[in-house]
């Protein structure tokens, strides 16, 4: 961390301290040939209130970042909030010094309307800074947010440090339909315990078995499951794959009648293409396919192990994703806080017992608008009920005995043949086998949402509750 002297926006000079690449970077574990640093940060103000922000950008390009701080009571310096500067504009929440080498630099320049996002304060002579922050291509901020609407083009992601720099905030609507909001996931070099124990409600013991996990890499995860909307901008020959489908609220509803083949192996097809399990790319024509070609950005599902991490949030055995504790398998007190199930609203009590609610129906039963319950601990909305969402893996019985060809646990790995990723290992017939599918539904019980419950599907299903969101690698390739 340095600091110099740049121009405050009352064109006084004051001291405005700027954050080194390295400060960024340090928590990642393969740092690139060369660190970005910034320098030469100003910061001046026009007549109609218009602040521009320049700096300099050294020895490799980065995502750039920016904050405005002022001073606090005690002499010290405190940010003014995200959503205060979310509008600021030019070199800044992107990719910044393309080809830039090291020994070289490139200028930017960031312009700020404060009347437009802080109109009703005012700064003291004196009493402002920029800091602008440049982070390393392998280690990216913690929000991503991703263009999909029909004007979408590839490479113009959006990067945010916090959720309330988010534009508009994480709940806006835009990441509901025609964005995907992004939460980066710190899962390298975490040992954790997977499954669940005897301690925990309504254990399923064959399926639950507890063993360690460590995952080799960080990743961005989606906030919200894949709604009607968002399906509809990137597949729209098979518009809408939901029950439920009331004009009124569907664009915001998840899509829960998508099959595993049609996401990723084949083109608006419940039939399995092997020549695109993973490893292998999805195939061009998926769902997943064409969310690259039009955002440049390689997304999949998670794995079992990836969403089950992201899921707990930090939270261990018989704790919900926010950190609260699992009270009952049938109907939750706390769940209803977190999500979309049988008891809270995802059936219709029919005197003593729960009935189907009509396709019709409303978002306030079947299921609901993503982000309408308390998101976990990360910021992940839905990852408790609503719908099933799709894994990469096949399915087997038992987590705690996975084992590959060399007799290896799989621990965090994707469970496939690594001799041939089209045979199966759920340990199903010949006719068929099963994919992971994870955190429960709109018709089933709480102890179904459970962040350590495992459940599966014949790939081809397309069924009513299968949905998804979607991954992508942190950083930038």
């Amino acid at each position: 961390m340095k600091t110099q002297k740049n121009t405050s926006p009352s064109g006084k000079r004051h001291s405005c301290r700027f954050i080194l690449a390295a400060l960024a970077a340090t928590a990642s574990a393969a740092l690139p040939a060369a660190v970005p640093e910034i320098s030469g940060v100003t910061m001046t103000q026009a007549s109609d209130r218009l602040v521009t922000i320049t700096y300099t950008l050294a020895d490799a390009p980065a995502v750039v970042t920016v904050d405005v701080q002022t001073n606090n009571a005690s002499g010290g310096w405190a940010s003014i909030g995200g959503e205060a500067v979310w509008n600021a504009t030019g070199d800044v929440w992107k990719k910044v010094g393309d080809g830039l080498t090291e020994g070289n630099s490139t200028s930017g320049t960031i312009t700020w309307r404060p009347d437009h996002s802080w109109p009703d304060h005012k700064i003291a002579d004196g009493g402002a800074r920029a800091v602008v922050t440049a982070w390393a291509l392998d280690y990216t901020p913690d929000y991503m947010a991703v263009d999909v609407s029909a004007a979408a083009q590839p490479g113009t992601q959006t990067y945010y440090p916090a959720a309330d720099f988010v534009p508009g905030g994480v709940t806006n609507g835009l990441y509901k339909t025609t964005m995907l909001l992004m939460r980066k996931i710190m899962a390298k070099d975490v040992k954790w315990t997977m499954g669940s124990t005897t301690l925990e409600t309504k254990r399923t013991a064959a399926r639950e078995g507890t063993h360690q996990v460590t995952l080799t890499n960080n990743y961005y995860i989606g906030v919200y499951e894949v709604t009607q909307a968002q399906w509809d901008l990137i597949q729209p020959s098979r518009l809408a794959p939901s029950y439920y489908n009331n004009a009124a609220d569907r664009a915001m509803r998840p899509v829960e009648q998508v099959s595993y083949n049609e996401i990723r192996n084949s083109n608006n097809s419940t039939t399995a293409d092997a020549a695109y399990n993973w490893p292998a790319d999805p195939n061009p024509n998926s769902f997943l396919g064409k969310l690259k070609t039009k955002t440049g950005i390689y997304f999949d599902l998670p794995s079992e192990a990836q969403w089950e991490f992201a899921a707990r949030a930090g939270n261990g055995d018989t704790k919900w994703g926010d950190g609260s504790g699992i009270l009952n398998g049938d109907s939750d007190a706390n769940l209803n806080l977190l999500g979309r199930y049988e008891r809270d609203g995802g059936k219709v009590l029919n005197g003593t017992s729960y009935a189907n609610p009509t396709q019709s129906c409303g978002a306030t039963n079947g299921t609901a608008i993503v982000g309408s319950y308390l998101p976990n601990a990360w910021g992940l909305y839905d990852m408790h009920g609503n719908v099933w969402e799709w894994c990469l893996d096949w399915y087997q019985e038992k987590l705690d005995q996975m084992k590959d060809a060399n007799g290896e646990d799989y621990g965090g790995r994707v469970n496939i043949d690594p001799s041939n990723s089209a045979n199966y290992l759920s340990g199903a017939s010949a006719s068929g086998a099963y994919r992971v599918t994870r955190g429960g539904g709109w018709y089933g019980a709480a102890g179904n949402c459970r962040p350590a419950y495992r459940n599966s599907n014949p790939p081809a299903n397309r069924g009513n509750g299968n949905g998804f969101r979607v991954l992508c690698s942190a950083g930038l390739r």
